[in-house]
């Protein structure tokens, strides 16, 4: 394990934007794995404070934005070991033998495409299928070549992440369509389902602009994908890096963010086959538009809503626009009202977003974030999202 030095920040955030570009700025970096501190920011003393600690845990040089195209996901393996993957020289991963609060040096999951193969891959993620093997997606993009080409692709691994099968498509769909890190989950009837978004207008133009929202759908463990039958479509507002969560009702929501000001959302009925009108959310503020994320708390079984809340110009360029803060929200009543808004993090001259959640037992959320100098990792107890 790397014995490099790291600064440790405690509620800090920022600010910034991109979907096709996020794949720019990885290649010149050189990235290391940190040791966590060890001890929480928020201990339980005599007033029970929940639990918060958030360390630097890949460090790579500072630059004007933060590493929004670096972002991946965790992975809880059999053996309690946490695997978190992001990309760099391709996608590589770092081990947690402890839950977050350390992590060992980095190897390849897949190396980067190679002469001459064009175009980076980016935003990994993972997910356990009923079967126990693992699901690793990730985007293929060709960006800044137009018109823009842009897909998904995944493969399998039976011995927890250790080798992958060849790569197979994830988005059968024509153009640029794309999942995020983090997106992709299993239902409760078996039905994997992935939130993406489809650059259905303006398709060589606009980095940011023309997406619409869509899903795909496999009922034979990732095997085969079906597209949706219709798209959330709010043109000229975009619905961009969606996630979703299946409602105690059966159906499931779409949350997106656009360039609105305001973060969108949509419902499906039928498992993610088709999809209601979009609306935007006059409760979640998104000046900057960064990636949102929602998730259902294991222990408690309220909707945890994750979003950048504010932007901040720089002290000494003014130009530059960065996503401050990365917010989180409760609710108790599937997402009609929201209680208990807390900053993860929040720093008017840094860069946050691209978050990645994964809950241990009932009493502890990892949550990994890119900031200006790599990936951070917060270990937060549950009752600390509560207030506490």
């Amino acid at each position: 394990m790397k014995k490099s030095g790291f600064s440790r920040r405690a509620f800090l955030s920022t600010f910034s934007g991109g979907t096709a570009a996020m794949v720019a700025s990885l290649s010149s970096a050189t990235c290391s794995a940190l040791p966590a501190v060890s001890g929480p920011v928020a201990v339980n003393a005599g007033s029970q404070r929940a639990l918060f600690e958030d360390n630097l845990a890949v460090q790579c040089p500072r630059q004007v934005y933060g590493y929004r195209s670096i972002m991946g996901n965790f992975l809880l393996r059999k053996d309690g070991s946490l695997l978190m993957s992001f990309t760099r020289n391709g996608l590589e991963a770092v081990i947690s033998d402890d839950q977050g609060r350390t992590w060992k040096d980095a190897h390849t999951l897949v190396p980067k495409p190679s002469p001459p193969a064009a175009g980076n891959i980016v935003h990994p993620g993972f997910l356990r299928l009923a079967n126990g093997d693992v699901l690793l997606s990730y985007i293929y993009s060709t960006y800044p070549t137009t018109p823009y080409y842009g897909h998904n692709y995944y493969r399998r691994s039976s011995d927890e992440g250790k080798t992958w099968t060849d790569q197979y498509l994830l988005t059968p769909y024509p153009g640029y369509v794309i999942v995020h890190n983090d997106r992709i989950h299993t239902l409760s009837n078996g039905r994997i389902l992935a939130i993406a978004e489809f650059k259905a207008h303006m398709p060589s133009t606009e980095d940011h602009r023309g997406y619409v929202g869509m899903s795909f759908f496999s009922d034979d463990m990732g095997y085969s994908w079906q597209a949706s039958k219709n798209t959330v479509d709010m043109y000229p507002i975009e619905v961009q890096e969606g996630d979703s969560v299946e409602l105690k009702d059966g159906r499931i929501m779409m949350f997106a963010r656009s360039y609105s000001g305001y973060a969108a959302k949509a419902f499906s009925d039928d498992k993610g086959e088709t999809w209601s009108k979009g609306e935007l959310m006059n409760e979640f503020k998104m000046p900057s538009a960064g990636m949102p994320s929602v998730r259902r708390i294991p222990g408690t079984g309220d909707l945890l809503f994750f979003w950048i809340s504010e932007s901040a110009n720089d002290k000494d360029n003014p130009k530059i626009s960065r996503r401050c803060a990365l917010t989180t929200a409760i609710s108790k009543d599937e997402g009609k009202t929201f209680i208990h808004q807390r900053n993860i993090v929040r720093d008017p001259q840094d860069d946050f977003g691209y978050q990645c959640i994964e809950f241990i037992g009932d009493d502890l959320a990892v949550i990994g974030y890119h900031c200006r100098e790599g990936i951070r990792v917060a270990r937060i107890g549950i009752d600390w999202f509560y207030g506490k």
